[in-house]
This record gives structure tokens, C-alpha cells and sequence, in this order.
């Protein structure tokens, strides 16, 4: 089956490395490359059981949900157990209901939205299996039960299915065989010393409507003599993959969490595709064979099981034992960090590729809110030589350029505290997913990258002097706290709309090195002596993250003599920094807007941040297209005014020109030859804003041989004469 939609299924779940996920998520990627369609998955790290405001960072991860490359979603919901949690998620699927979304697990009225579908395994015809063949196959007649809470609706339903077997084989149903329990290991324990103490008399046989409980069930009866299965037989529930550690090994049975899987992405991609809806059967578990029935173990199960345990054992080694992480702090560059990471690649069990996918102001500690465009960089030891990948942070198509189309990527989470790096992304060809072991990596990563922050801000601190709580240490400009202070009470002393202009100076650099820190240093002080050289009447300027510029407080008349001001702005800084020549044009980005008199300084700046941001996230698409590095490449250097003859640049990378010109005007929006005039008179109003020559000589410089055909393409791109805008603006 050819792949007939490049969209992707999104699963949302909570600590996915955990059993229960692990099986559905095998499903999910197996019917996944059976129909040939994406699946990415998004799931934190910790998924504690009570709210933790320290962890709460990890689950913003859930936001990728709101990505336009989704076709669909899977909710595996039994894995949300903190209500907050769930009550979060709940309010973001419910602004996705222009997609279908799958939920694996039990009915919950406040999430069947109209685009919702619920399904699950069959708990009442599981232990319906279960109690029959301890009749069937041993004759059993006397049968306990230990179940979940009380109320519990999984725990009734595995009541209901014990009750129906019993009743379907002419066995009476008595309620004080059935015992309540907390799906957890004491309440095993507990039911177990009543029957060690004499309290209750032992059964044929007990069935716990989960492992956990069985386990501490079969913990206590070995303390105190109890024979299992000669005195009693114990059957479990669920197959938690931990039998093992319990003696005897347990007989237990698996739900089929496997074809749940499967199911959930038919349903989705039928629903995504506009076919019919396949019908959904609960599916059947099945028994696994241990010692605590009389049936006896299955040698080709156990010695699976231990297979897996020693190759666990072994990756646990690696990653307890190593010393990956002390090695980390000591990196004192971003390349360094990831060449550590890339020499223990094989620590991550099964993995065939991993990203450290950064936002591009990862490194700034102080920044309030995660870039969208984020750098993500393969940590394999085989990709280390290819260039990072660029691109907006729910752009899932980026990473799949080195991917066959059936590979699946989870998304994590990098934080700490209140800071979010970025996310790790983990490539999966075959239905796998990491394990526990693998929080210790996560951990180990978000360590060496909070060092390096340090050793950042430690080696800005050394290279400059604070000047008070609201000015900027590098530029001597406003601070953040300092523009939203003077900026509100601008606002609200104007009788005129409020003009700003926000610069972000840098774009798509992700480098923390000394060396390119020095650089951006220096390219960020030019830009504050640019806009010091402007010397625009009472406008603020400062300097509110990392790579970013405001000037507010332009009074203008109308929306195009802002456009003018942006005009001035931008050929100013392209020719005073030297941009073109140092990190290329498109690491200067200008746009403006007119401020609200309603919003305060605070949310007017946020709506400045909310422009630039989405102007940064075209630029990265840009990036992405066939050709981009040439075509960039081309435009610097007609904006250093170096070329503008397209027959010598179709000459130089054998372009037809046709097939140029028309790539060009895709990729900027404008035609080679408007860009070429753009470029002469950004150059123009350059040399009128900082020099006093004339307008001949400008004129000159510019590329015109003939001045009035310079003054009338001026005043066409402008709607001022050159000498109208030295004395306007």
C-alpha cells in the first residue's frame, strides 16, 4: 500500500516506556507500517502521581497536539494518573476537534467529544477466561476473589466477569469471597495473612484482579509456609513483566493490549482517510503459563522472559555504572556534548537514530517562554558530519529526511525547573519503544546542558558589567522589566497610535561555542550602535532577550510611514553590522506594529514577540526548501550589492533561467529583479540616513548611471524623493 497522506497519527500518553504502553505502542507502530503511515508520539518523562510543580514543564510536550501535520490522535488515557494532569489534556484535546481522536481505555464522559471514539480491552470477558479454566481445566469449585478499589470501575467489571463464569458453570456466586483491594502489593499482603492467621479459610484457588496484588499475596504466603499451588493456586492479571522477582513464578494473564493498538490506528486512519469504519471487537487476552497453577511454567515463555531481563540488566549497567554523565559537565561546547552522547549511543536499547532538537534560545536562562524554531541535531555517531536540521517546533516532516517513511519518532521532554531546553527525539524502524533505564539518559542530558548554560552565563558575566535592574549589561539599552516600565507609560500619555518595531539579530543560530559567542557579542553590540546611529526623537530602545531588539514609542501618521521606518531600520542594520558578510541577511529580521492602547506594555511586547516569532518560522520553512543555501546565498550578495545579473548567477549553478527566476520568487516573494532594485535603494536610504553626500553621489554608488532614473525609482518604491525622506525621516 503506497502512502496517500503525508500527515501523521499523534499519540498522546503518559510515561509510554512503562508495560502497559509498551505492548499498545508495538501495536500502534506494527499496523502503522502496515498501512505506511507516520506515527509520532508524544509522552513525558516522570507522569507522577501527585501534582509536582517542578515536573510540571515536562508536560507542555502535549502541546505538539496542536500540529497541523496531524491527521488524528491516540490517547492512551489509563496512563494519565494525576487528575491535574488529565484535566490539562482534557482542555487540549478539546480544542482538536477538527481531527478524529481515538481514546484507549475506559469511557469518560468529559472527554466524548463529537470527534471521540473510546475503546478497549474487555476486563469482564478477561477474568470470565480466567475463572473458567481454573474450573475447566483443574475443577476448581472453590474460588476467592481480590480486586481494585471499590466504586473502581475496572474493579467491577473484573468482579462481574469472575461472577458470570461461576454462575455460566452452576456455581453459586457468594459476595464474601470477593475482597477490595488498591491494585498495589500490601493489600495482597493483607488478604493474605487473613488466611495465615486462620481468619478466612484457603480456596481452591484466588484470582487478583492484577499482578501487583498477587505478587504480595505469594510474598506472604512463602514468609508463612503456605504452599502455592499444592495448598492454594493464585492467578494474576495484566502481566506487569516482573514475575520473576516472586517465588513461585506466577501464572498471570495478558490483556490484548497489542491488537488495542492496532485497532486504534485503523479507526483513526479510516476516519483521517474518509473510509469506512472498520468494527472494533474487544479483543482477547491471553493465559501465560507460570507455577502457581497446577498447569506447570512453559519453558519457551520463561526463557524469553529472561532474555529480556539480562538485556535489561546489561543497558541498566551501562547507563548506572557510566560515567556519561560526569563526562558531560566537563563539555564546555554544544559539540563536545553531543559527541559524548554519540560515543554511548548504543546505551538506548534498539534506538536507530536520536535528536537533540534545541530552541534556538535554549541557552537563555532568563527567556520566559521556549523559541518556536528549534535545531535539532542526530547524536549517532554516523550523522555527526551532516548539518542541523532547522525548523518550527511542531514540524514533525523535517526529521524524516534521513527516515524511511514507516519509522516512528517520540517526543520527550528537556527541562529543568521552570526551563525547557527542547526535546530528545528517539527513531524507532521496528514497534519498540526505550525503557526505564532510559529516564537516566534524559537525566544525564538535561545536566550537561544546564552546565553548559552556567558556563555561559558565567562567561557573559566576566566579559561585561551590570549597569542597574532595568538596562541591558551588553548594550547599556533597556532591559525587558526597564522598556515595560517607561514603554506603559508612553502608552498612556499619547494621543497618537504607538509605533514599534521589533529585531531579532542572529536568526536560526544555535552555537554556544567561546567563538561564535564572541561573534554574536559583537553583532549585537554593532546593532545597538545602529540603532543609537538612527537617533529616533523619544523612542525607546532595548534589548528584551537574548537576540532581540524593540524600538517603541514612533508616532507615526500612518501604518506606511511605520513601513518607512522598518525600511530605514532594516538598510541600516544590514550595511552598519556587516551582516551579509558575517552571518548573512537573513540573520537580520524586522517587522513593526502599531501598539494597542488597551493592552499593557507587557502584552503589546508579547504581541511583538508573537510577530517576529511567526516570521522566524517562515524563514526556517524557507531553509527547508530544495536549493535554500544557494538561493540565500545569491541574495546576500546582491544586498552587498555584488551581483545583479541573473544570467551570471544561472551560468555559475547551471539554473535555467526561467527555472531561477521562478525558484526565486517562490522562496522570498519577490521577483530577482524587484529584489535587485530593493537592494539598491535599501543601500540609498542608507547613505541618506547616515551620510550627508549628495544625492548624485548616491545615486552612483547605488548602481545608477542615471540619476533621475534613480529619483523616479525611489520615489515608486518609497512614495518620498530621496531628499523628501532625508527630511521626514
Amino acid at each position: 500500500m503506497g502512502m496517500t497522506d503525508n500527515r501523521f497519527i499523534g499519540i498522546i500518553a503518559a510515561e509510554v516506556n512503562s508495560i502497559e504502553q509498551r505492548q499498545i505502542m508495538k501495536g500502534v507502530i506494527a499496523e502503522g507500517q502496515v498501512l505506511r503511515q507516520r506515527i509520532v508520539v508524544f509522552s513525558n518523562i516522570y507522569n507522577s502521581y501527585e501534582y509536582d510543580q517542578s515536573l510540571d514543564l515536562e508536560n507542555t510536550i502535549y502541546e505538539l497536539m496542536f500540529s497541523q501535520e496531524l491527521c488524528g490522535l491516540i490517547m492512551i488515557a489509563e496512563s494519565f494518573i494525576n487528575e491535574q494532569l488529565r484535566d490539562r489534556v482534557r482542555e487540549m484535546l478539546k480544542k482538536r476537534q477538527d481531527i478524529p481522536v481515538v481514546i484507549i481505555g475506559i469511557y469518560i464522559p468529559a472527554l466524548a467529544f463529537p470527534n471521540v471514539r473510546f475503546i478497549n480491552a474487555n476486563d469482564l470477558q478477561d477474568m470470565e477466561s480466567i475463572t473458567a479454566h481454573l474450573i475447566e481445566a483443574h475443577g476448581f469449585r472453590k474460588i476467592d476473589m481480590l480486586t481494585g478499589y471499590e466504586g473502581n470501575e475496572a474493579a467491577i467489571q473484573r468482579v462481574t466477569g469472575y461472577r458470570k463464569a461461576l454462575e455460566m458453570h452452576g456455581i453459586t456466586f457468594e459476595a464474601s469471597r470477593v475482597f477490595w483491594g488498591d491494585f498495589w502489593m500490601p493489600s495482597g499482603a493483607a488478604l493474605a495473612k487473613r488466611y495465615t492467621d486462620g481468619e478466612l479459610e484457603l480456596p481452591d484457588a484466588i484470582i487478583c484482579a492484577n499482578d501487583y496484588m498477587a505478587f504480595g499475596l505469594l510474598d506472604t504466603f512463602l514468609e508463612n509456609g503456605v504452599r502455592v499451588p499444592e495448598d492454594v493456586s493464585v492467578i494474576g492479571y495484566e502481566f506487569v513483566h516482573e514475575r520473576i522477582y516472586h517465588s513461585p513464578i506466577l501464572t498471570t494473564y495478558q490483556q490484548g493490549r497489542q491488537e488495542l493498538g492496532i485497532s486504534a490506528v485503523r479507526m483513526v486512519y479510516a476516519l483521517a482517510h474518509g473510509e469506512v469504519l472498520p468494527p472494533f471487537y474487544p479483543p482477547k487476552g491471553t493465559l501465560i503459563y507460570g507455577e502457581t497453577c497446577p498447569c506447570g511454567i512453559m519453558p519457551e515463555q520463561m526463557h524469553t522472559e529472561l532474555e529480556r531481563l539480562r538485556e535489561k540488566r546489561q543497558f541498566e549497567r551501562w547507563n548506572v555504572l557510566g560515567t556519561m554523565e560526569q563526562q558531560l559537565t566537563l563539555c564546555s561546547t554544544l559539540d563536545e556534548l553531543i559527541r559524548v552522547m554519540s560515543e554511548r549511543h548504543y546505551w538506548v536499547r534498539s534506538v536507530q537514530n536520536m535528536y537533540l532538537c534545541l530552541c534556538d534560545n535554549w541557552y537563555d536562562t532568563a527567556a520566559e517562554t521556549p523559541s518556536e524554531l528549534m535545531t535539532c541535531r542526530s547524536v549517532m555517531p554516523w550523522h555527526l558530519h551532516e548539518p542541523p536540521i532547522v525548523c518550527p517546533r511542531q514540524n514533525f516532516y523535517a526529521l524524516y529526511q534521513n527516515a524511511p517513511d514507516t519509522a516512528v519518532h517520540y517526543y520527550l521532554p528537556i527541562f529543568f525547573e521552570r526551563h525547557l531546553f527542547g526535546y530528545y527525539v528517539l527513531e524507532y524502524h521496528q514497534p519498540d519503544t526505550y525503557d526505564d533505564i532510559f529516564r537516566n539518559w534524559m537525566k544525564s542530558i538535561t545536566i550537561g546542558l544546564t552546565f553548559l548554560c552556567m558556563k555561559n552565563d558565567i562567561r557573559y558575566l566576566l566579559q561585561c558589567q551590570n549597569l542597574s535592574e532595568q538596562h541591558d549589561s551588553l548594550t547599556g539599552l533597556y532591559n525587558l522589566r526597564g522598556l515595560e516600565s517607561v514603554l506603559g507609560a508612553r502608552l498612556e500619555s499619547s494621543e497618537t497610535p504607538v509605533y514599534a518595531i521589533v529585531i531579532h539579530v542572529g536568526a536560526l543560530r544555535n552555537d554556544i561555542s567561546p567563538e561564535a559567542q564572541g561573534e554574536q557579542s559583537l553583532l549585537l553590540q554593532k546593532t545597538a550602535e545602529a540603532l543609537r546611529l538612527l537617533n529616533f526623537e523619544n523612542t525607546l530602545i532595548a534589548r528584551t532577550n537574548v537576540q532581540t531588539f524593540i524600538c517603541a514609542g514612533f508616532s507615526c501618521e500612518s501604518d506606511e510611514q511605520c513601513r518607512l521606518l522598518e525600511d530605514k531600520l532594516t538598510a541600516v542594520l544590514l550595511h552598519h553590522t556587516g551582516v551579509c558578510d558575517e552571518a548573512g541577511m537573513e540573520s537580520i529580521l524586522v517587522e513593526s506594529i502599531a501598539l494597542a492602547p488597551d493592552l499593557s506594555s507587557s502584552e503589546n511586547i508579547n504581541q511583538l514577540h508573537l510577530k517576529l516569532d511567526s516570521a522566524l518560522a517562515r524563514l526556517a520553512e524557507q531553509k527547508l526548501q530544495p536549493h535554500a543555501d544557494t538561493l540565500f546565498s545569491v541574495r546576500n550578495h546582491i544586498y552587498h550589492m555584488e551581483i545583479s545579473s541573473a544570467d551570471a548567477i544561472c551560468r555559475k549553478y547551471s539554473f535555467s533561467t526561467g527555472y531561477f527566476r521562478q525558484i526565486y520568487k517562490e522562496m522570498f516573494g519577490i521577483s530577482f529583479h524587484q529584489d535587485v532594485i530593493r537592494a539598491r535603494i535599501l543601500c540609498a536610504i542608507y547613505l541618506l540616513t547616515t551620510t550627508v553626500q549628495s544625492i548624485a553621489s548616491i545615486s552612483e554608488q547605488c548602481g545608477y548611471e542615471d540619476c533621475n532614473y534613480f529619483l523616479r525609482q525611489f520615489q515608486k518604491i518609497t512614495g518620498l524623493t530621496p531628499g523628501q525622506f532625508r527630511r521626514l525621516l
